[in-house]
Formats: C-alpha cells, sequence, structure tokens
C-alpha cells in the first residue's frame, strides 16, 4: 500500500480531507485511504454509517473501512510480533483510542507510528513502549482489489459477498461446534436403550444390583453431558442468529435507504413488509424445525445401532423412512403454493395497514372508514383462508407421519415377540429397539413442518434478494471525492419520463445558472419544475441529457457529496417523532444551538420557538403532527438552511405559511441569496418569486421563457398565460 516494497519503513502520512467533520476515527481512515490511492469523502462515509458509532470498536471500525473501499481483519497477535510485509496497521491503543503503525526498524527494536486525528509528527518507540501502550491486538488493511495479497487468507479475498450468506460463512466456527454438538448428543442418546437392554438382559436375571448401580450412573452422566451439550448448542445456535440478524438487518436497512429511488418496488409499505419477511428467514434457522434437520443427518448412526441389535427389526424404521419422506415431500406441492400466496397477500395487508394509518387523517375526514374497513377485512379473509389451507396440509402431513410411528412400533413388537421366542434377541434388546425405532423417527416427525418453513423462507429469500439487487445511488464505487465548491449549474438536452407516464416530465431541457444567482422556476403545474428539483439533487436520475455541477457530471459526485452541495426542500415536508433539535440536526449533528436558532430565524421560526417554553426541546409529535403546516414548512427550511449548501432549491417553500411568516422568510431570502448561494425559487406565489432577477418558464417539461424579470412578466402578460398567479 504506502510501502508497496514491504521493507518497514515508516509511511509518511497522507493528508486529511478538508472539511472532514470532527468524528473520531474518521482521521485514520482517511489516512489509509489516500495511502491505497482511493478517494475519500466524509460526507459519503458518514452517511454510509449509524449515527454515533463508535469506531474504536473493532466490527465497527471495519465495517467503516469497508465503506471506503479497504479490506480489513482483526488479528489478536503481540504488535511488535507483526510481518513488516504487513504494515501499515491500526492498533488500539490501552487506554482508548487509535493509531496507525507505519513501519519499524530492520532490528524490530523500534516502531513508527501515526496518529493521523492529532495531525502529529510521526512517533518512533520501542518494543516495550510499544507493548506497554497498545492491546494485542491489530487490524490488518488491504484495497479491496490487493485483497489476495498475503494480507489475507484465502475465505477474505472476495470483494463482495452474499447479504445474508456472507454472514453465516464468517460463523464458521459456530457452525462446526453446533455439527460437533449434534454428533455428541446423537452417540449420548444411545445410552438409556444400551441402559434398559442391559437392565432386563443381565440385571433383572441375575439380581446384580452392582452392576445396576454402574449402568445407572453411567446413564444419569450420559443425561448430564446431553443436557449441557444441548444447552451449549442452543447457546451458540442463539450466539450466531444473533450476529447475523444484526448484519443482515444492517445490510436490509441500508439497502433500502440507498436504493435508487425509481428501483423501489411496491411502495414504502411494500419495502417494509420485504425487510419484515426477513423474520421468517432468521426464524427458520433458530427453530427446532432446523435443530431437527441436523439431527436428521444423524439416522445412519441409529439404524446402524439397531442393526448391530436387533439385526432384521432394523429394517422397520428402514423402510419407514423413506415413507415419512415420500409423505412430506407430497405434502410440499400445495404448501410451496401457499407460502407464496401468505406471503404475498401479508405484503397486501401490511399495505393497507400502512396506507390507512399514515393517511388516518384523509379517512375521517371523508368518512371513509367503510371502505378502508372492507379492504383491511378482505385482505385478512384472504390471508386467513391461505392460512387455514395451509395448516390443513401441514395437520395431515403431521398425523400421516405419526401414524407411520405408531405403525413402526407396533411391528416391531409384533415381529420382535417371534424373534425373542426363537431367541434370535432378547427381550432388552427388543425394547432397546422399540426405544431407538423412535429416536430414529422423531426428526423424520419433524420434515414436513420443517419443508414448509424452509418453503416460506426460501420464498422470502428471494423477495429479498430482488431487493438487495437494486441499483444503488452513485453505483457501486462512486468515490470520487469531488465537492461542490461554486455552485454553477448547466442542464444540456436532459429529459426524464416517470415509468409509465405518457409524456416526458422534462423533455430536452438546456439550462444555465451562474453560481450565486436567484432564479424563479415558474409553470403551470405537471410542467416539470418539481422533478427539475429531483434531478438536480440527485433523487432522479435523467434518461438523456448531462447536468453539470460546477462543469462535472453529476454522476462523478457522490451522492453524500452532491446533497451536502445542493440543498432541496420538497413540497411534501417529512418531520419525525421526537424534539425540534433532533428534527433540526438530522443533517448535520454537530450543529450548535446557536447555529440552529440562525437557520431558525431564517426561515422565520424564531418568534414561535422563543415563545414556547421548551425551546428546541420541545416535542412535535408524530411526522410533526403537533405544529401546524406552516410550521412544519418553516422547520424544514431551517433544517436546510443549517446544512449551507451551495445550492438551494425551494419547491413552494412558503405555500402552507401566513402571510407575516412569508414576508418574513422572503426578507431573509434575500439576504442568503446575495450571490453567496445558487437559490432557485420553484413557486406559484409572485410575492416570492420578487426574490429573483430571473425568470424561468417550464411548459410541458421544456423551457418556455427565460430571461430577465420584468421582460419575463411582460411576455407573459402580453401572452395572456396564467402562468403566474399573484
Amino acid at each position: 500500500m504506502a510501502d508497496p516494497a514491504h521493507t518497514g519503513r515508516a509511511a509518511a502520512p497522507p493528508p486529511v480531507a478538508a472539511g472532514a467533520p470532527d468524528v473520531p476515527g474518521f482521521g485514520l481512515i482517511a489516512w489509509f485511504a489516500r495511502a491505497s490511492g482511493l478517494p475519500f469523502s466524509a460526507s459519503a462515509l458518514r452517511r454510509s454509517l449509524p449515527a454515533g458509532l463508535d469506531l474504536e470498536q473493532p466490527d465497527n471500525l471495519r465495517r467503516a473501512l469497508e465503506n471506503v473501499g479497504l479490506k480489513a481483519r482483526l488479528v489478536r497477535q503481540d504488535p511488535a510480533k507483526l510481518d513488516p510485509g504487513l504494515l501499515p496497521c491500526i492498533l488500539f491503543r490501552d487506554g482508548g483510542g487509535l493509531a496507525v503503525l507505519s513501519g519499524g526498524s530492520s532490528d524490530g527494536k523500534a516502531f513508527t507510528l501515526v496518529d493521523p486525528e492529532a495531525g502529529a509528527a510521526p512517533e518512533t518507540m520501542d518494543r516495550r513502549a510499544l507493548r506497554r501502550g497498545f492491546l494485542r491486538q491489530a487490524m490488518l488493511v488491504a484495497p479491496l482489489a490487493e485483497a489476495a495479497d498475503s494480507r489475507m487468507p484465502e475465505a477474505e479475498r472476495t470483494p463482495g459477498r452474499h447479504w445474508f450468506w456472507g454472514p453465516v460463512r464468517a460463523n464458521w466456527s459456530a457452525w462446526v461446534q453446533v455439527m460437533v454438538a449434534a454428533f455428541c448428543i446423537n452417540l449420548l442418546s444411545l445410552a438409556l436403550p444400551i441402559f434398559v437392554m442391559n437392565v432386563y438382559d443381565r440385571v433383572i436375571p441375575n439380581l446384580a444390583f452392582v452392576t445396576l448401580w454402574t449402568l445407572a450412573l453411567g446413564v444419569v452422566l450420559a443425561l448430564v453431558l446431553d443436557f449441557l451439550l444441548r444447552s451449549l448448542r442452543t447457546r451458540v445456535l442463539e450466539g450466531v442468529a444473533r450476529r447475523v440478524d444484526l448484519s443482515v438487518a444492517a445490510s436490509l436497512f441500508d439497502q433500502m435507504m440507498h436504493a435508487r429511488m425509481m428501483s423501489r418496488k411496491g411502495g414504502a409499505a411494500g419495502m417494509a413488509n420485504a425487510i419484515r419477511d426477513f423474520e421468517t428467514v432468521r426464524d427458520f434457522f433458530g427453530s427446532a424445525s432446523f435443530v431437527a434437520m441436523i439431527d436428521l443427518m444423524f439416522v445412519g448412526v441409529f439404524i446402524a445401532a439397531l442393526f448391530f441389535l436387533v439385526g432384521p427389526l432394523a429394517y422397520v424404521p428402514l423402510l419407514a423412512v423413506p415413507v415419512v419422506l415420500v409423505i412430506a415431500l407430497l405434502a410440499q406441492l400445495p404448501l410451496a403454493r401457499s407460502a407464496e400466496q401468505a406471503q404475498r397477500l401479508a405484503t397486501k395487508r401490511h399495505v393497507v395497514l400502512v396506507e390507512t394509518l399514515l393517511g388516518i387523517e384523509t379517512v375521517k375526514s371523508l368518512n371513509a372508514e367503510p371502505v378502508m374497513q372492507r379492504e383491511w377485512e378482505s385482505a385478512v379473509a384472504a390471508s386467513s383462508r391461505i392460512g387455514g389451507r395451509t395448516r390443513t396440509w401441514s395437520s395431515l402431513a403431521t398425523s400421516a407421519t405419526q401414524f407411520v410411528q405408531q405403525a413402526v412400533s407396533v411391528v416391531i413388537i409384533f415381529w420382535g415377540v417371534f424373534l425373542v421366542s426363537e431367541q434370535r434377541i432378547t427381550i432388552g434388546a427388543l425394547i432397546a429397539a422399540n426405544i431407538l425405532s423412535g429416536r430414529i423417527l422423531a426428526p423424520l416427525a419433524a420434515v414436513a413442518q420443517t419443508i414448509f418453513r424452509a418453503h416460506y423462507a426460501r420464498r422470502s429469500m428471494q423477495v429479498l434478494d430482488e431487493m438487495m439487487e437494486l441499483p444503488r445511488e452513485g453505483g457501486s464505487q462512486a468515490r470520487s471525492g469531488l465537492r461542490i465548491l461554486r455552485g454553477d449549474l448547466a442542464l444540456r438536452e436532459v429529459s426524464f419520463r416517470y415509468p409509465g407516464a405518457e409524456h416526458p416530465a422534462v423533455a430536452g431541457l438546456t439550462l444555465d445558472i451562474a453560481a450565486g444567482e436567484t432564479v424563479a422556476l415558474l409553470g403551470r403545474v405537471g410542467s416539470g419544475k418539481t422533478t427539475t428539483g429531483k434531478l438536480l439533487n440527485g433523487l432522479l436520475a435523467p434518461d438523456s441529457g448531462t447536468i453539470l455541477i460546477d462543469g462535472h457530471g453529476i454522476g462523478q459526485y457522490e451522492p453524500a457529496e452532491l446533497r451536502e452541495g445542493v440543498g432541496y426542500l420538497t413540497q411534501e415536508i417529512e418531520l419525525f417523532t421526537g424534539s425540534l433539535r433532533e428534527n433540526m440536526v438530522l443533517g448535520r449533528p454537530e450543529a450548535t444551538d446557536e447555529e440552529i436558532r440562525k437557520a431558525l430565524w431564517l426561515a422565520g421560526m424564531d418568534g414561535f420557538v422563543g415563545a414556547s417554553p421548551a425551546g428546541l426541546n420541545l416535542f412535535v409529535g408524530e411526522r410533526g403532527n403537533r405544529l401546524s403546516g406552516g410550521q412544519r414548512q418553516g422547520v424544514a427550511l431551517a433544517r436546510l438552511l443549517l446544512r449551507g449548501p451551495k445550492v438551494l432549491f425551494l419547491d413552494e417553500p412558503t405555500n402552507s405559511m401566513d402571510l407575516q411568516m412569508e414576508s418574513a422568510v422572503i426578507a431573509r431570502l434575500r439576504e442568503v441569496g446575495q450571490g453567496r448561494t445558487t437559490l432557485i425559487l420553484c413557486t406559484h406565489r409572485m410575492s416570492l418569486a420578487d426574490v429573483a432577477d430571473r425568470f424561468v418558464v417550464l411548459d410541458r417539461g421544456r423551457k418556455a421563457l427565460d430571461g430577465p424579470k420584468a421582460d419575463v412578466l411582460a411576455q407573459l402578460r402580453a401572452a395572456r398565460t396564467p402562468e403566474v398567479e399573484g
């Protein structure tokens, strides 16, 4: 990386990206990214991680490194004994903190450390100081493209991994423990039938009480070990399930947030139900059915034991095994169809529920409760029918399996009596054979239910796979490191059509807006104004044409850097449950109260917040329902202004405000403009449009008029086109 020849010499620390948020650990990650020749964007990295993540935790640090294109692996080893070829690497300070071990002397007695967070000069320390100041572990780092070198084991050299099977395979050692425990548990289960056989055949006929005590102690020991192993297996499985659950849930939520807007299917409720389906997959691997499936692998051990103990009687359970499997497989044809239908109906029911809850005010105001009640009951009834059909087939398969189990027991005893009379087996062997046959068929009894669960889990996996394969914003490696510094905008023959729409929302739009210019974007409803804002913010990607910001194609910007520089205020205001402060700092967690109050002043919200006893701690309610429409709009505008973007696209920013609040906002927006910020006002209100010196009128997605305010207004009056409502 920084030292391709791996000579062990200290690597010079690369500069940290300017403007990086003061987040502990980001400077160190930037150091490795630059040393590996990778661009680093602090905004992009922050966007890819949960807020407040402690990067001094190895798992969190590994996750952050992988998000910037680096492969990381934790090794537990004395840092003084690390191979020089593995440097530079990350060390963990004994009292907290991270440092880079960048090199060492040829005799291994002196080591060079770099602290990118502090920005201090490299530090040299001896072996004793290194061991005293750092933990016995290190994080090895390599670019993904070079992860096939000696730094990474074979199992970790593939850059990508499946969202589910990757975390499952990562816990391979736990699966080995589960299999070893299962093998021992199944071997120990032979102790009880052997104990019974010896008691009937040797203890009772000879009244050998010493032997009885010995056998009893042995079987009790086996039962205790069996209990401990089962408890251990359960604990290991729960640990694996917890780790996989955390990893997969994070991946699913990350994909949901970063998938391209136009690639989403089924709306918000559909995607929420898809993520909820992961519970089906998780429950399958943590269920008793999964444990029974593992035990099924050891059926051959018990059949072999039966052949050893009772000879031909072993053929009875041996023949019963394929019979039970055939019953289970025959039941799967209707069960598989039921699983697919049940999942589809569950999604429909979830959509009805979510849409009703989100639009409950509209439902009540329209007296639409009967309609929504009908939709809900219809969805529940359909789901119940499928559930009943599923339970019927599952119960039928279970009953048939139980019949086979009971029949096997009867046949073994019936045939065994004749074998005992012929002195080919003993009574104890017959009883042991009956116990063992039950042990053989016990996991088979759960086969039908296990296969059904597997069908449902497989269907859920298919849905989740489709979601995880949705294209992500910015592509897979959009790490140019570009930042928007001025705010020059240029659209060249840009077109965009919504899926299923008859006409394009934007058609061949060409437009230039200089940095610091204030422009009013006008037009009828459906003329393409809102779509233009979404294209500039990267929420939508043009079907054709080019969008340039500061002379660079919009696709060259990381989505986080693009939205850091281009602020977009939507017409549909979304606030979240919590305090006013929590809503304000969503896009800028490090903002101070003074900065928040300045942004609220610019948005005309200073009077409202100042009059509230709670101040910034004011609880806004679910989706901001404790605030009026104008207040929600003011908070959203202030939240956007707090981020200080170079470009502001405001879509009807005052349409819910009263005249007094709108007047305050208009006066303060003039201050925001003044050549420092590119300001685009999308509005039908002439009072707000008057802030701009230049008017652009759109019609059916095309530029109809463009010029100084007075000239455009004169043309509009002459044409008597009601584009602008005063």
